[in-house]
């Protein structure tokens, strides 16, 4: 990234941080009592693709099956829309419809889990179309949500994970 920072502000009566990313151009509000997961971390938090983890300030007592955060993956789809010649409604939608498949695959890192799909559904991000995907792990107790979008030939894909015991508290925090 060519340049981040964060900053404080209040903001409706709670203090939040702000991170800039201006090589991509998004600026992301999150609340006080979460952090930017270092990137050398012992959970795999960043891919190839990685942009941005963010998990609440850490305790001692998490473990990757316990742990709640929110990741944002970037990576140019160009060329993949013009060798598919799809839309970019027609390439999320076709993106959403393999990861279902990926739960009935013994041979996917979903395959064992017990996936339980929760919802399959059209949104919007930033006035940009998106589709939303909203399932439960349940062999290994998570809830998880992938939001997908594409903006200027990039595919941004915004998941967060949280153990379901945490759900209704999180959630409510990730969806502002």
């Amino acid at each position: 990234m060519s340049f981040q920072h964060e900053h404080v502000k209040a903001q409706s009566n709670s203090v939040q941080k702000t991170f800039t990313d201006s090589n991509y151009h998004y600026n992301l509000t999150y609340p006080l009592d979460w952090e930017i997961a270092p990137r050398n971390s012992t959970f795999p938090y960043y891919g190839e693709t990685t942009a941005l983890v963010l998990r609440p300030v850490m305790d001692e007592h998490v473990t990757p099956l316990n742990e709640i955060f929110f990741s944002i993956s970037i990576s140019n789809v160009k060329r993949s829309l013009e060798d598919s010649q799809l839309l970019p409604s027609g390439f999320l939608d076709k993106l959403v419809t393999d990861k279902i498949s990926s739960f009935h695959d013994q041979s996917s890192i979903y395959g064992n889990l017990n996936v339980k799909l929760l919802g399959n559904n059209y949104t919007r991000l930033a006035d940009q179309p998106a589709k939303e995907l909203t399932f439960l792990a349940r062999n290994i107790g998570t809830f998880e949500v992938d939001t997908y979008t594409i903006y200027n030939n990039q595919l941004y894909h915004f998941n967060f994970i949280s153990p379901q015991s945490n759900v209704l508290e999180m959630y409510k925090q990730f969806q502002q």
